[in-house]
């Protein structure tokens, strides 16, 4: 399975706009709300967890996050709400972001009272030094967690907090992740001695210093609802000319007239996403790589292994005829690595050609599946395996003509167990047709070699044996490192991770 998720994310922010902390730094301390305010934020909810529930099978929707202006989880109204929402069939999680300055155990009443479903409650947990304590704060998080909700827990990078910081990471249970949000107001970029601090705390710290380039295509998954009916795609894009109510009636249309439809096309003037609400519900693979089927919530899934193709998946691009990296993707396997999680390549590129292309991350990774699953390594410290499945060395003659026919390049790969793979390389312009792969399968088979199957990869036609796919290597280095296949998470884009994605199933854990 794709660590791309289907469906619609969703964010609600309503007209409430007060919090019960007085943080020194935050606009919202300062504005009591009336009970006519009050009242307003309550309809406004309650209409809309009305029409997630009557829209939710046609809108494809899947999780709901709600993000407000202060704190919202002290009022009951929004506990019911989620409840309610949790328990449609089609959803998958429900949550939002809070202090944790509500009662616990009465609150998880009222959302069980609606027909809340726990494991679908996600908590984003705001620690805030100012009004509570570190002993109070993870004493809350312990609770929530023994409860069975999911959390995470975080704060913003403050220099001077540092020490304080680490306190809490030792004090929260284990599996909560502690982030620290970049602080905007610092007006200097961090020293080399702070990242390394915050990184100490955060593995994924490197993400909020790395912001992606804005990309709408990234986040056509997602609509920000406001409780006035408004829509914008994220927190910190415009808004779109339809609302919510627009947009379910254009949706009933165009089922009615054409049995299918689509949501508006994502509109986005930003030029990078500049915080986690933003960058967090793109649809980019490392997001789904690091935090399952639900990013936006910021709760890492923690794979025992992780299996990424190279090419269109971790290089996109060339610069100056050279592969390149992106930052924002080496931020995130460098976290992975951090949190000793096991990187692996999984590639049709032979090892050479591998470490070549991928030389600036190589060393963040334990090996990999290479020419397609013909040569498996795992090389780690305490840890060395090597696994070649060879092919018969009489393919190599008669590709040969078959390949001064057809005026192609014939790469040959050999290890000291034998010839494993051969490409047969054409102009970058020319690709192979499924026809003439069938046709050269099928002149292998009448020369008489078998046990081999023949991929054909845009200008590029591998043999290699029957055996060798990345399924299959994923499935041996599970066994190697004594881990299940279904405990990892894979990403690639191609027909030939197909399978492999489909056997590497964390990633669909709710």
């Amino acid at each position: 399975m794709s660590v791309l998720s289907s469906g619609l994310e969703l964010l609600y922010r309503g007209s409430l706009k007060s919090c019960n902390y007085r943080c020194s730094y935050c606009p919202f301390s300062k504005h009591r709300m009336s009970d006519r305010e009050l009242l307003k934020d309550r309809e406004q909810w309650k209409y809309f967890v009305e029409t997630v529930r009557e829209r939710a099978v046609g809108l494809k929707i899947r999780s709901l996050m709600v993000v407000p202006y202060g704190e919202a989880l002290i009022h009951p109204w929004y506990w019911e709400g989620l409840g309610c929402i949790s328990a449609l069939d089609g959803i998958g999680a429900v949550g939002a972001q809070t202090n944790l300055s509500f009662p616990v155990m009465e609150s998880l009443e009222h959302f069980q009272r609606a027909g809340g479903d726990r494991k679908k409650l996600y908590l984003w947990a705001t620690f805030h030094p100012e009004m509570i304590t570190v002993e109070e704060f993870s004493k809350t998080c312990r609770i929530l967690t023994e409860e069975g909700v999911h959390l995470c827990a975080g704060a913003v990078g403050g220099s001077q907090n540092v020490e304080l910081l680490k306190v809490l990471r030792a004090m929260l249970p284990k599996e909560v992740y502690l982030w620290i949000n970049r602080m905007d107001g610092l007006k200097r970029p961090y020293t080399q001695e702070e990242t390394e601090e915050f990184l100490k705390i955060d593995p994924y710290f490197l993400r909020e210093l790395t912001e992606p380039p804005a990309d709408p295509g990234q986040c056509g998954n997602r609509l920000f609802v406001e409780g006035n009916g408004k829509l914008r795609i994220c927190n910190i894009s415009r808004n779109l000319d339809i609302s919510w109510d627009e947009l379910w009636e254009m949706r009933q249309k165009q089922e009615q007239s054409e049995g299918s439809g689509s949501l508006p096309v994502p509109v986005c003037r930003q030029k990078r996403y500049s915080c986690y609400l933003a960058y967090g519900g793109r649809q980019d693979f490392m997001n789904r790589i690091i935090f399952g089927p639900y990013p936006i919530f910021r709760v890492p899934v923690r794979a025992k292994a992780v299996f990424l193709d190279i090419m269109g998946t971790l290089i996109t691009q060339e610069v100056s005829g050279q592969p390149r990296i992106n930052g924002w993707v080496r931020a995130g396997l460098e976290g992975l690595h951090r949190e000793g999680i096991p990187l692996f390549f999984a590639t049709t590129l032979p090892y050479r050609e591998a470490k070549r292309q991928c030389r600036e991350i190589w060393h963040l990774f334990s090996g990999g599946i290479f020419a397609g699953g013909a040569h498996l390594v795992v090389n780690r410290a305490d840890q060395k395996w090597e696994l070649v499945k060879t092919i018969d060395e009489d393919c190599a003659p008669v590709l040969e003509e078959v390949g001064k026919n057809l005026r192609c390049r014939m790469l040959v790969y050999r290890s000291k167990q034998g010839l494993y793979k051969i490409t047969m390389l054409r102009q970058e312009s020319v690709e192979w047709r499924e026809e003439e792969r069938t046709e050269i399968e099928e002149w292998l088979h009448g020369a008489g070699i078998h046990g081999i199957r023949v991929i054909a990869e845009e200008n590029c036609l591998q043999i290699l044996s029957e055996r060798a796919t990345k399924a299959e290597g994923v499935r041996l280095i599970c066994r190697e490192l004594h881990i299940a296949p279904e405990d990892t998470v894979a990403a690639g884009d191609s027909a030939e991770d197909a399978e492999m994605l489909r056997i590497c199933s964390k990633s669909r854990a709710v």
